[in-house]
C-alpha cells in the first residue's frame, strides 16, 4: 500500500476548506443581504464575492490539471490581495458599518481568509517543485 505524502493530502484538503468557506461567506452575505439596510451595503457585496470566490477556487482545486493551476494560483493572488486590501482599509479607517468575510484580515474567521491562499500558494509551489523532480 502507498503512502501519500502530505502534500498530496492538502490537495484533498483545501478543496474541502475552501467549499465550507464559501458556505459560510455565502451565508454571511444572504443573512447581511436580508438584515442589513441596503444604503451601506459594500461590506454584504465582498462578503458575496468572496464567497463566489470561494467555491471557483474548491471546484479548480478538484479539477488539479496544470491549466486550472495556473487559474487558482491567479484567483488565490486574488483572494490574498483582496484579503490584505480590505483588511487594511478596515484596520486603518474603519469605513464600513459593518464586517464583511475579508474585514480584519478574516479575524471574525479565525484569519482562514489570509490563511487559506497562502496554504494553497504553497501547496502549488510545492507541485511545482515536485513535477521538476
Amino acid at each position: 500500500m502507498l503512502r501519500q505524502r502530505p502534500v498530496d493530502r492538502i490537495h484533498e484538503l483545501l478543496p474541502m476548506l475552501y467549499a465550507f468557506w464559501a458556505l459560510a461567506a455565502l451565508g454571511r452575505a444572504i443573512y447581511q443581504y436580508v438584515a442589513r439596510q441596503p444604503h451601506d451595503a459594500l461590506p454584504t457585496h465582498l462578503s458575496a464575492l468572496a464567497g463566489l470566490l470561494y467555491l471557483v477556487i474548491a471546484g479548480l482545486l478538484r479539477c488539479d490539471t496544470p491549466q486550472t493551476r495556473r487559474w487558482v494560483r491567479w484567483l488565490l493572488l486574488l483572494e490574498l490581495g483582496s484579503v490584505l486590501v480590505v483588511g487594511s482599509i478596515d484596520w486603518v479607517w474603519r469605513p464600513f458599518a459593518y464586517t464583511s468575510v475579508w474585514s480584519a484580515f478574516g479575524a471574525g474567521y479565525g484569519f482562514m481568509p489570509l490563511l487559506l491562499p497562502l496554504a494553497g500558494l504553497w501547496w502549488l509551489a510545492r507541485q511545482r517543485v515536485s513535477a521538476a523532480e
